[in-house]
């Protein structure tokens, strides 16, 4: 299997899944009529309107402490108008590939943890990139829900490879990407990347991807990878955290400028507004 592993690339890797996993339509749609400079605020609310399942979940999170409007958001049209069409395009694309993303689990990975983990950083970066500042928040969102996809890509081709991963981290105390890295000679945040770049996605969601486990790494940027990198680092599973006084924890808060407090007050919220919009996004 290791030698099966080493042969593998990660454009391989990509290639081998783009026939089950593609953008979803209504993203596409989104996408085309924003870019007409001539469109509507009315054809980006009727592309909404034309799934209303998705309409429907995008209404609940306008409505839910994520954004925390002071009234009622009643229509698409209104969430158009008060959320922006850019953040619901986004939103769109982070619900719609739960779904779409689902025709990789049979990769061993466990599926509902899987994206758990991606949402806890996706709401724990947004807030983080609000209180750092330099940043959009949304794009930090769609960022988390986007992160850890290369895992999916890499374990639906072997599913073994999971079991070996997994033991080589429990066998030798490595973090994920290292085990990986030393397994197959990339990690899945390479993978994420070239998948996200393949998909024709910003150039920044996909440095951001690929340079989650090494923030050091990022060069268009940099600052917007740092909060992913903090975000992922808050968000990890209790058993799977590092120490509260871990360097790279202190020198992202530090570089960041956030303090003990803030921090504190960011995974609470984070805690909060994870566990309202967790079900309308996952399901």
């Amino acid at each position: 299997m290791e030698n099966a592993a080493r042969l593998a690339t990660p454009q391989a890797l990509v290639d081998n899944v783009l026939h089950l996993i593609s953008l979803p339509e209504i993203y596409l749609r989104l996408q085309r009529t924003i870019e007409d400079p001539l469109h509507t605020r009315e054809q980006v609310a009727g592309i909404l309107a034309h799934d209303p399942a998705l309409s429907a979940r995008v209404l609940r999170i306008a409505n839910s402490s994520y954004y925390g409007f002071s009234r009622q958001i009643e229509s698409v049209d209104e969430a158009v108008g008060i959320v922006g069409e850019l953040d619901l395009r986004n939103l769109a694309l982070a619900v719609s590939l739960v779904g779409s993303m689902s025709r990789l689990d049979r990769s061993g990975v466990d599926i509902d943890r899987f994206w758990l983990h991606s949402l806890r950083t996706a709401v724990v970066a947004r807030l983080v990139a609000r209180a750092a500042g330099g940043c959009n928040p949304e794009t930090l969102f769609l960022a988390g829900m986007l992160h850890d996809l290369g895992i999916l890509v890499i374990y639906q081709q072997n599913p073994e490879l999971s079991v070996a991963i997994d033991r080589q981290i429990e066998a030798l105390h490595q973090l994920r990407d290292q085990a990986e890295r030393e397994v197959l000679g990339f990690d899945h945040a390479e993978v994420g990347a070239l998948l996200i770049e393949t998909w024709g996605l910003s150039s920044e969601l996909a440095e951001l991807a690929g340079c989650h486990h090494q923030y050091q790494l990022a060069r268009e940027y940099p600052r917007a990878t740092q909060i992913l990198s903090l975000a992922n680092l808050l968000a990890a599973d209790d058993g799977e955290q590092d120490d509260p006084g871990d360097v790279r924890l202190r020198t992202l808060c530090a570089t960041l400028g956030l303090d003990t407090g803030t921090l504190d007050s960011i995974v609470e919220t984070g805690a909060a507004q994870c566990a309202e919009i967790r079900n309308i996004i996952l399901g």
